[in-house]
This record gives C-alpha cells, sequence and structure tokens, in this order.
C-alpha cells in the first residue's frame, strides 16, 4: 500500500481515537467543562427518592422470593404490582439528573468527529428537542393523571391502588427532563465561543 493511502487511514483512526479518548475522559469526571460543585439539596432529594424506590422494589421482591420458599402462606400477591409503581417512578424521576450529567443514549461519537461550530449547533438542537418532549412529557401526562383522578380508576388486582398515583409518574418525569434541559441550554447558551 502507498503512503499516500495511509495517511488518510491513519488520520480517520487517529480522529476515532481522539473521540473514544475523549468520551472516556468525560466519563470519568475529567471533563474541563464539568459541574464541579457539591450536590443541591434537590439533587440529593432526588437521590433520596430514586434510592428509596429502587431499594423498596428490591426489598419487596426480595421479601417475596424468600417467603415463596420458607412460608409460602406468607406471599403478598400485590408485590409484583407495587414493584412496577416503584421501578417507574424511579425511573421517571431520574431522567432530570441524567439529563443534566449528560448520561443519556446518544451517538456521541459520531458528534465528537464534527467541527467544534457544527457539534455546538447539533447539541443546541438536540437540547431543544428533548426539552420540547419534556414539556409534551409534562402536559399530556398532566392531562392522563388527571382523567385517571377524575374517572376514580384503580388496578384490577387485590390492591385497588389508585391509578392516577402511578400515571402522575409521567407528568413527574416530565418536570424533571425539562427543567434538566432548560438548565442544559442555559449553561450551554451562556458560553462563549
Amino acid at each position: 500500500m502507498s503512503q499516500d493511502r495511509r495517511q488518510p487511514e491513519d488520520a480517520a483512526k487517529a480522529a476515532v481515537f481522539e473521540a473514544l479518548k475523549s468520551k472516556a475522559a468525560s466519563e470519568l469526571g475529567e471533563d474541563p467543562h464539568a459541574h464541579a460543585g457539591p450536590p443541591s439539596l434537590v439533587s440529593r432529594l432526588e437521590d433520596l427518592l430514586v434510592g428509596g424506590f429502587a431499594l423498596s422494589a428490591l426489598a419487596l421482591c426480595s421479601y417475596n422470593v424468600v417467603v415463596r420458599d420458607l412460608f409460602p402462606d406468607l406471599v403478598l400477591d400485590l408485590v409484583e404490582e407495587v414493584q412496577v409503581y416503584l421501578i417507574v417512578w424511579a425511573v421517571l424521576l431520574s431522567l432530570g439528573s441524567v439529563t443534566l450529567q449528560d448520561r443519556h443514549v446518544k451517538a456521541d461519537l459520531f458528534l465528537s468527529m464534527f467541527p467544534a461550530r457544527l457539534r455546538r449547533a447539533s447539541e443546541i438542537l438536540a437540547n431543544l428537542l428533548g426539552l420540547l418532549f419534556g414539556g409534551m412529557l409534562l402536559w399530556y401526562g398532566a392531562f392522563a393523571a388527571y382523567d385517571s383522578w377524575d374517572f376514580n380508576e384503580v388496578s384490577t388486582s387485590s390492591l385497588r391502588f389508585p391509578m392516577w398515583i402511578f400515571i402522575a409518574s409521567l407528568p413527574a418525569g416530565g418536570l424533571a427532563l425539562t427543567v434538566g434541559y432548560l438548565r442544559r441550554l442555559y449553561a450551554q447558551l451562556s458560553i462563549k465561543n
């Protein structure tokens, strides 16, 4: 292979290597643009709620697994239903912090190969679209939760759980996502080129 053909290949490999190196550095917290400082009260409260919901779901599941083998009469039939409610609430409440920490799924390897101005424009557009999605989730989720409350919907299990509480996780997640994207956009637009 001639020397002329190797140079573009080497340049492409170097670009991919730099993109991976940059991604690894940001994932490990070595990003110079990352926000450093103590977590806010809202962030701590969110961590407690999300962790509490997930831990409660795990505890309920563990209880049923142990009791099912040892004392079958003590198995709770409502555990699977409550687990779903707790996990959905935990996931949707964590949307804001996932957005702020830039931990959501994205094609950042490809994006990191763009020139700086195009990369910044793409990130702003992605944040605007995320903000739009969060607002829609908040808006339509609030209507769905209200309808569920208005019709007095309950689960079909023996628990008869009010479904509006479960459906209210949609606007709560939408609010968290909207606030996360608003904060990202504000930080991004306040940085000068």
